[in-house]
């Protein structure tokens, strides 16, 4: 459970050595006699070097080298320097406590493993409870419970809160410590503003020999990564009195000046079955965005020759994109709009609801005008045609190779964009009028007739009449708040909204129900956080020399939706030739496709803390590309293989959790090659480290093939080591292991674990179970091993994984992370 602090990294929160620790009676204990309020500062000075004098509880000590003042009313607190803590802390004799404060963060990370917070109670030389907060790139918050013992530090429980925080915001953060033969603790945290069931809590009863039973002082601490650009945070209103006893009340406070506009609320996204965590956007008009004075307003009652203002807003974004000046702000009152919206490269632009409004663009619009004829109802005069195209290429068939074509024969009209809803319910499009019945309608483009099979009277038909919704192509524009739906995009068109300029910015942007890809970006840095995309025809989203894409907190569900074959593409999310590209925290689930597909000539991906689940393809495809960490993810119950790597070299995969999938990890190579030295489609040197494989549907747990016969398994996967295996029986599945051969010939098979290490020195601290019972839980977290014996199974977290990943350096521990 517990590791020995190193002075450099993540993993402890304190400084190697401590110093001004108390240890006797002192300020702290004339407070807890007269009023059970052992600390109060509300920070309300103003001290250069450290924090002072608290008003409650005594003087503030500074460590050397540390760098902490009081300004603005809170105690800040930064790094010396990457890598290194700073650390301030108040001696007392307190131990039954409950320790509240609010942790202020004004600018977020964008780099590196973050900042660590951590904050102790029963503090002295020998040790101390912690509460610790971390910070991490996107404003993903980590809470954990700690003991120090010495300058020993371990984790007894850690939880990602769901929602983030965001640059200027707050965190509530508490820790209770109570009792002495058995010590109970609670450590809570919450993004300020947030809904309180959005609070995580951690629960722990420390009755170990080595429990801190005694009395202590309190500290602060700070550590940096080394990674991560030096960032102060704030500390304010802390209180740490006896449980149960509230801080005495602050004087009067000064008058308030004027209220500030509301900033964006962080969104709750959407919760899926079987996900860790919430992803994806808030449901538009559930986030109050701040508009500027000198917004351009657009109102669906509007006039587009008007000014643009509160009072008279224009009609269409498309005017107020004529009127809003480079660098300004397009806020949209509550409403649907029907437009298709080009935001040129001259200015750049924040696009964005008034307000908390809830705003759509919508591809759809009301149909009129249908008579009874025979068993069906037709709409005269329908002369829409819409581009079926099959393939990327305008006009081209479908292609000719068995295995590679778009269009599945068992849904011929997949790529026909046309979409028709009654009363909100979605209609199928058919072939030929003869196949008109109740949920179907038909395009009779001969007669110019819109031919539906259910009745139309007094009921609300709408049809899809605009084929793009956005298409920004200004650099460095942003777009959040708004939702996107039913816009009837061709194939050949590849995204209802369409990113064409670099360092564009979607945010907190619901994209849905529209007839091929939702979204597509071919520009750099491109930064998707807290998008959600359901229910599209194709592909939720898809990326093409895309350098720099980063994607946090992503939704991709139901996509797929008109059943296109699995190959070319379909599905979750497909990247090919982009280098430098992030996806983290995010959820794939329940898509009729592949999960995410990164296919070739990717160079340099990140991929952590997502979940990929009940996908019908595979769960995870690193293809033809190069350079990979594949870290802390959950990848369950996909219709093919779990975390599939195919003629891709250099990837790391460690600490990820694979459940009942075919193959739950499976490394393979074909006769395919690149000419390119950099990216040479080859599926050598994968780690493969601390990974949790359980209730394999397929034929092997380990699963490492060359079909063509040049690569040996050693040569391919130069590490694997750590990892728990379950097969429910020796024969299911009947081979632990497929190991390649190379130019030997056939692949060998190996029917157990000991058998595979045997004959090649791989896997030697991994563990075979052979037990009916899954060894994960419902929720994918692993229980049938302890986390004392998984000390002896796991290897510890290299720091090139902890820097990019949810996971700390040094961290010994199986699977993926669980809150």
């Amino acid at each position: 459970m517990f590791r020995r602090f190193h002075p450099t990294r993540t993993g402890a929160l304190l400084l190697a050595v401590l110093l001004g620790i108390g240890v006797a009676g002192g300020p702290g204990e004339s407070a807890s006699a007269a009023t059970a309020v052992y600390v109060k500062d509300g920070m309300a000075r103003s001290v250069a070097s450290g924090w002072g004098t608290s008003e409650v509880g005594g003087p503030w000590t500074t460590a050397p080298g540390s760098v902490a003042s009081v300004r603005d009313g809170r105690g800040w607190v930064s790094s010396p320097q990457p890598g290194r803590t700073s650390r301030v802390s108040l001696a007392g004799t307190m131990q039954d406590v409950d320790s509240t404060f609010s942790l202020a963060v004004p600018t977020l990370p964008t780099s590196g493993t973050g900042l660590y917070l951590s904050h102790g109670v029963r503090s002295t030389a020998g040790g101390a409870y912690i509460v610790g907060a971390r910070i991490m790139v996107g404003g993903v918050v980590e809470l954990s419970l700690q003991k120090r013992t010495g300058v020993t530090v371990g984790t007894f429980a850690s939880v990602r809160l769901p929602e983030r925080i965001r640059q200027g915001g707050t965190v509530d953060v508490r820790i209770q410590a109570t009792g002495s033969t058995t010590v109970a603790l609670i450590a809570s945290a919450r993004v300020a503003g947030s809904a309180d069931s959005a609070a995580r809590t951690l629960r722990y009863s420390d009755s170990s020999a080595k429990r801190i039973a005694g009395s202590g002082g309190t500290e602060f601490s700070l550590y940096t990564s080394s990674s991560t650009a030096l960032l102060p945070v704030g500390v304010d209103d802390l209180s740490i009195a006896a449980p149960g006893v509230s801080a005495p009340p602050p004087g009067p406070a000064p008058a308030p000046g004027p209220a500030p506009a509301p900033g964006p609320a962080p969104g709750v996204g959407q919760v899926v079955t079987g996900a860790r965590a919430a992803a994806g956007a808030s449901a538009p008009g559930s986030v109050a965005y701040k508009v500027p004075s000198n917004a351009i307003i657009v109102s669906p009652g509007g006039n587009d020759s008007a000014a643009g203002t509160v009072a008279a807003p224009v009609r269409t974004i498309t005017a107020a994109l004529r009127k809003v000046p480079n660098g300004g702000t397009i806020a949209l009152r509550g409403g649907v709009y029907h437009e298709s919206v080009i935001v040129a490269p001259q200015k750049r632009v924040t696009l964005q609801p008034y307000g908390s409004e809830a705003v759509w663009l919508d591809g759809a619009e009301p149909v009129s005008g249908f008579r009874a004829s025979g068993n069906a109802w037709v709409r005269p005069g329908w002369t829409q045609q819409l581009d079926a195209s099959p393939t990327f290429v305008r006009g081209a068939s479908d292609g000719p190779a068995e295995g590679w074509r778009f269009v599945d024969p068992a849904y011929p009209m997949a790529a026909h964009p046309d979409q028709l809803w009654i009363d909100g319910q979605q209609l199928t499009q058919v072939s030929s009028r003869s196949q008109v019945a109740p949920g179907r309608f038909f395009v009779d483009a001969a007669a110019d007739q819109l031919v539906v099979g259910s009745d139309p009277n007094g009921r609300r038909v709408e049809a899809s009449t605009l084929v793009s919704a956005l298409s920004v192509r200004s650099e460095g524009s942003v777009v959040q708040g708004i939702g996107v739906r039913r816009y009837a995009t061709s194939v050949p068109d590849m995204g209802t909204v369409i990113i064409a300029a670099k360092g564009v910015t979607l945010s907190n942007v619901t994209i849905r129900d529209n007839s091929t890809t939702g979204l597509y970006t071919w520009a750099k840095d491109t930064t998707l956080s807290q998008v959600s995309l359901i229910g599209n025809g194709l592909l939720g989203a898809g990326a093409a020399h895309a350098d720099g894409l980063e994607i946090r907190g992503m939704l991709s569900s139901g996509n797929n939706r008109e059943r296109f074959n699995r190959a070319p593409v379909s599905g979750a999310l497909k990247i090919h030739s982009s280098s430098g590209v992030t996806v983290a925290d995010s959820v794939f689930a329940d898509n009729y496709g592949q999960g995410p597909w990164f296919d070739e000539s990717n160079n340099g991906v990140v991929f952590t803390g997502n979940d990929s689940l009940r996908n019908t393809g595979n769960g995870l495809v690193f293809e033809l590309s190069e350079r990979a960490v594949i870290a802390d993810n959950v990848v369950a119950d996909n219709g093919i293989n779990g975390i599939y790597i195919v003629n891709a070299g250099s990837a790391s995969i460690w600490n990820n959790t694979a459940v009942g999938n075919e193959r739950n990890i499976a490394v393979t190579q074909d006769s395919r090659r690149s000419k390119n030295p950099t990216i040479p489609w080859m599926s050598k040197n994968i780690v493969i480290a601390n990974n949790v494989s359980a209730d394999p549907e397929g034929t092997c747990l380990v699963c490492i093939d060359d079909f063509s016969r040049v690569l040996t398994g050693a040569q391919m996967v130069t590490r694997a080591e750590g990892n728990v295996y379950h097969r429910t029986s020796p024969s299911a599945p009947r081979s632990f292991a497929i190991y390649a051969q190379g130019a030997s010939g056939s692949s060998r098979y190996f029917g157990t674990l000991s058998d595979f290490v045997a004959a090649t020195g791989r896997e030697k601290r991994s563990v075979l179970l052979e037990q009916t019972s899954s060894p994960v839980n419902a929720d994918y977290s692993l229980r049938s091993i302890s986390p004392e014996r998984q000390s002896t199974i796991a290897v510890p977290v290299p720091d090139q994984i902890a820097d990019v990943s949810g996971l700390a350096s040094g961290e010994v521990r199986l699977g993926a992370r669980f809150p």
